[in-house]
């Protein structure tokens, strides 16, 4: 039996990489792999997974704990699901001990630069999240980069219902002709989410639209806004609901069901699970047009699957010297305006081509195509 350890954010109260790392290891695990997860972030939760998961508290914790699995014999191959400068940590413990290294990373954004490029080039295998970041790997000399297509439970994450539709909204107090906007995101920088709140803000006082802003992120980060304070200047105070992360999947399900459009105003987007999740459910998307949004929401026509955001200037960020775009308000605002206009029209409860186009994303081919890498990692050995 394959031995596998992977090392990856595990944080059960939300995680991008959980939300990627926990079902692929699943299917592995389902195909016959031995796998032992250095779960970054886990606080030792119950869980039904079929894996066992290390709670590990730091970087340097979790660097102990996979040298001494690898010791121990417990890792055939290492797999890191992680941002690319934390790559390297592990990439070097693994290669000291003779240890092959699949990485599996986001690029936020364009360009990837050549001494990131050059930490994935010590790598044995390096995926993706999108299609943007495999190609802007091999342009950096990443050869053995590929993309990871990321997949979606989409009878978990199912069409929503007319009844879940209507019935979320009675449940909080939400009139019919009301335009529900949710926002599922870190309160971060990255995020922008004070660029949402003004979208909002002039959908409401300059276009007479009632609005209820419902927003699922960390309220008291360290590192974002004061995000009533900043509500209460955009003079939508009385129209925002605040819901911590770390929300159970019906409760998190039943506020993606009752909204009529997600926005998300982030300045670069490496994959974006929540507008996935939004997608599979058939809620229309309005997202900035960076990183990967343009993969998911475009298409043969524009507005295929969702709404670009146009960005009306870019800048370089510390982060790795990554593009950060900014997204046009006014480009948001017509974009909810034409989702309120459809509203009114339409029901918002129909398959549309976002849903048609998640059910194309399963789990069978990330599997695949991480099962065919270790066995050729395998028989290089």
């Amino acid at each position: 039996m394959t031995k596998l350890v992977v090392v990856s954010d595990f944080s059960f109260k939300g995680s991008g990489y959980l939300n990627i790392m926990s079902p692929l290891c699943t299917h592995l695990a389902n195909l016959g792999y031995d796998i032992k997860v250095i779960g970054l972030g886990y606080l030792g939760e119950p869980h039904s997974l079929p894996f066992s998961i290390i709670p590990c508290n730091s970087i340097s914790d979790s660097r102990v704990m996979l040298n001494n699995l690898i010791i121990l014999g417990q890792a055939d191959i290492v797999v890191v699901g992680m941002d690319i400068p934390y790559q390297a940590q592990y990439i070097d413990t693994a290669k000291k001990l003779g240890k092959k290294v699949i990485s599996i990373t986001p690029l936020e954004n364009p360009p990837l630069t050549m001494s990131w490029a050059f930490i994935l080039q010590q790598a044995d295998k390096v995926f993706f999240i999108s299609q943007m970041g495999a190609d802007e790997a091999q342009k950096a000399g990443v050869e053995t980069a590929e993309h990871l297509v990321v997949g979606m439970d989409t009878q978990s994450w199912r069409m929503r219902t007319k009844e879940e539709y209507e019935g979320g909204r009675k449940s909080l107090g939400i009139s019919e002709d009301t335009l529900v906007v949710l926002t599922v995101a870190d309160n971060q920088e990255r995020k922008n989410l004070s660029k949402a709140m003004e979208i909002v803000s002039k959908v409401k006082k300059e276009h007479g639209v009632k609005v209820r802003y419902i927003l699922v992120t960390r309220e008291n980060s360290e590192v974002g806004w004061k995000l009533r304070d900043l509500a209460m200047d955009y003079g939508i105070a009385s129209e925002l609901m605040i819901f911590e992360r770390g929300l159970s999947f019906g409760e998190l399900y039943a506020l993606y069901a009752m909204s009529d459009v997600f926005l998300l105003s982030s300045k670069a987007e490496g994959l974006g699970m929540p507008v996935m999740e939004a997608m599979c459910i058939g809620v229309p998307v309005v997202a900035t047009s960076c990183g990967a949004m343009p993969e998911l929401l475009g298409g043969d026509f524009e507005w295929e699957r969702g709404y670009l955001m146009e960005t009306e200037y870019s800048m370089i960020d510390p982060w790795g010297n990554s593009r950060r775009d900014f997204p046009k308000a006014a480009s948001g605002i017509q974009a909810l305006l034409n989702v309120q206009l459809q509203k009114s029209t339409s029901p918002l409860v129909a398959p549309n081509r976002a849903r048609i186009y998640m059910e194309t994303r399963t789990w069978d081919k990330p599997t695949i195509q991480v099962k065919t890498a270790i066995e050729e990692l395998l028989n290089e050995n």
